[in-house]
């Protein structure tokens, strides 16, 4: 997941340990080439009311070949009981996560950054 992840810049300050314990905390899908990694999907839910999709990644030269389709088909199963599945994307894949059924809202999404030590 981190050589993913890195790959594309994205989350440089995560650790195999954080890694190892999201795992652990809900579901998640891969896909694999052989020993490689090359797509993954996970999703943060209480398995009844909400169920946020994050980090549905797919290596550069996998991108549009059904692998990130078969990632997040096999993720929102695993999610279907909940009530309501959110997910955050960049302007560019909205019309990719509508094909799933999933529509803009006019909601902001607004973060707090973790404290420092």
């Amino acid at each position: 997941m981190l050589a993913l992840f890195r790959a594309e810049g994205w989350w440089p300050e995560r650790s195999a340990e954080q890694v190892v314990a999201v795992l652990a905390a809900g579901p998640a899908v891969g896909a694999w080439q052989g020993d490689e990694l090359v797509g993954f999907a996970r999703a943060v839910t209480d398995h009844v009311l909400r169920a946020y999709v994050e980090d549905v990644i797919v290596s550069p030269r996998l991108r549009r070949s059904g692998v990130g389709r078969a990632l997040l088909t096999c993720l929102l199963e695993q999610v279907r009981p909940t009530a309501l599945v959110t997910l955050f994307c960049s302007p560019g894949l909205v019309a990719y996560y509508e094909s799933f059924g999933f529509h803009a809202t006019r909601q902001v999404v607004q973060h707090r950054p973790p404290r420092q030590p």
